[in-house]
């Protein structure tokens, strides 16, 4: 009898030994897991605490932003591909769709950017501006990025000068305003009167924007080589590449200071146009003073209305300033928006104007023979030599000089009539729709191949032409621009014969400018006319090409 029990004692009693075993491995196994998770809770709260003492949280902020950033864009890529699976372009619900999740996609990056802030804004900022081939979802969106700029701590332009200057900036000047007057996504702008009695304006840096440039521009390279590698059709990658460069530039304000000092040079023969002297004494590479300039934005039509200043006048200048830039000088202001471009009376001549030029951290150098061939294409405009256009064209690496032509106009390059008559028919619409949507095409094809330093060229002219049209458009802007042209071609040496020869070329170009402008003035009005007596519908669209680049 307890030969048959023993053997299922046996089995028992090991049952129970390894389940007693089995029991005390639990609490161990339990144990060396809690171990591990305290020693992991206590290097990453170690972690935490050593760089909050020595870096005041910057690395663990990077990795937040680092996160951030790759959960966004994770969540914008999965979001394409699963919407967009199994669709195909062309079959009308693809075409429907993507809009949508365009705009999807640009919210969640503003979000993002907004949160981020300091460079992912300036980033956000400069992919808005390449307006001509990001989708208008991301433009319209980022665009509200223009008007954002990061938080400052408290006590942190006086910590700033103090590591920079030695000195806070009560000591440094006479009195210094520490409620900044202007904000951008880099800096502010403070006012400040100097020991000496002058009144200046002093751009403070973001204190921590240097230390965190490197960290969180290799953040943004390597999320959009993610995307790059996982949506092979995605190539917009190289406006990151082109931004590193430019950033880095404005990033330095001595480079600033320099540029505004040669722009001066560059100008001073026109002397409706003043940059700010720079007090190098008190500017570096985070903090920039120069002279205060009293004077309103480009913009302000109320405050150029009560200095009773002409805004053709304006116009005229700032055309010609810009237009000694690009065909002259070729050190082209990368920015000329109402916010850098200032209106004021000459201190020297109350009743004449003068534009002050300001924010000079971004500029495009223009190679002699692109401004001589771009003089050279414009004169030929003019001219109506399309021989000469083409080879022109050509050699700025443009190949449809017509398209060309009419991006740098903004307007037809010929209006070629379908008669005059009393009444625009339906086919007369449907012609005119039809030939302004081949053009817009066109535009949009010649704008993706051009070379980016006429990209360059393309923007500043929109710019400075979005100021003309909010002042009304009181100008001929092509004849302006032909004209600096046609003088950017002038002989170097001055003889009888040259004299003789640039006279008659003069005459002769004035003639062609007028007769074109008298042609284009004579349409336009004519369909006004009868758009006013209810012939036709407003047609003034049809008549100019607007090129947002």
């Amino acid at each position: 009898m307890f030969q048959h029990i023993r053997p299922v004692l046996n089995i028992t009693t090991r049952r129970c030994f390894h389940s007693s075993r089995a029991l005390k491995s639990v609490p161990r196994k339990r144990s060396l897991a809690r171990s591990l998770a305290y020693g992991l809770t206590g290097s990453i709260a170690g972690t935490v605490l050593y760089d909050g003492v020595a870096n005041g949280f910057e690395n663990v902020a990077g990795a937040q932003r680092f996160l951030r950033s790759f959960a966004i864009g994770l969540s914008i890529s999965v979001d394409y591909a699963w919407s967009l699976k199994g669709l195909q372009e062309g079959d009308g619900v693809y075409e429907a769709l993507l809009p949508e999740i365009h705009l999807r996609s640009a919210k969640k990056l503003l979000a993002g950017c907004l949160a981020n802030g300091g460079l992912y804004i300036k980033i956000g900022q400069g992919v808005a501006a390449v307006n001509h081939i990001i989708p208008k979802e991301y433009v319209e969106t980022l665009r509200q990025l223009e008007d954002r700029c990061l938080t400052r701590q408290p006590g942190e332009v006086r910590a700033l000068f103090v590591q920079d200057f030695g000195a806070p900036p009560e000591e440094l000047f006479a009195s210094f305003q520490y409620e900044p007057i202007a904000a951008a996504s880099l800096a502010q702008v403070f006012r400040a009167v100097t020991q000496s009695g002058e009144q200046v304006a002093v751009k403070v840096q973001y204190a921590d924007l240097r230390r965190r440039f490197d960290g969180d521009l290799r953040t943004i390279l390597f999320l959009q080589r993610l995307v790059a590698f996982v949506h092979k059709n995605y190539n917009f990658g190289w406006i990151v590449e082109d931004l590193q460069g430019t950033l880095r530039e404005e990033l330095d304000f001595v480079h600033e200071a320099k540029n505004a000092e040669r722009c001066a040079r560059d100008l001073a023969r026109l002397d409706f146009v003043y940059v700010p002297k720079v007090l190098w004494t008190h500017t570096n590479e985070r903090i920039l003073t120069t002279e205060f300039i009293d004077g309103c934005k480009v913009s302000d039509r109320n405050a150029i209305a009560a200095m009773q200043l002409d805004l053709a006048e304006i116009d005229r200048q700032l055309f010609t300033a810009f237009g000694q830039q690009i065909f002259s000088t070729g050190f082209v202001h990368a920015d000329p928006h109402p916010g850098n471009v200032f209106v004021r009376k000459d201190p020297a001549n109350p009743r004449r104007m003068q534009l002050v030029l300001l924010d000079h951290g971004l500029y495009e150098q223009l190679a002699p023979a692109v401004r001589e061939n771009l003089a050279r294409f414009w004169e030929a405009i003019v001219l109506r030599d399309h021989a000469a256009m083409q080879r022109f064209s050509q050699a700025l690496n443009v190949p449809d000089y017509r398209t060309f032509a009419e991006i740098l106009l903004q307007r037809p390059l010929e209006l070629k009539g379908r008669g005059f008559s009393t009444r625009l028919t339906e086919q007369d619409l449907a012609y005119m729709t039809r030939q302004a949507k081949d053009h817009f095409d066109r535009i949009m094809g010649t704008l993706r191949a051009m070379p980016r330093n006429l990209i360059l060229v393309i923007r500043n002219l929109n710019t400075i032409r979005s100021i003309a049209l909010d002042h009304g458009d009181p100008i001929d802007r092509p004849r302006i621009m032909a004209r600096c042209a046609l003088a950017a071609l002038g002989p170097a040496r001055r003889t009888v014969r040259n004299f003789l020869w640039v006279t008659f070329r003069k005459l002769r170009f004035e003639f062609l400018l007028w007769r074109q402008s008298f042609h284009y003035w004579m349409v336009s009005n004519y369909l006004k006319l009868l758009t006013r007596v209810g012939r036709a519908p407003d047609t003034s669209h049809l008549m100019n090409i607007n090129v947002a680049v």
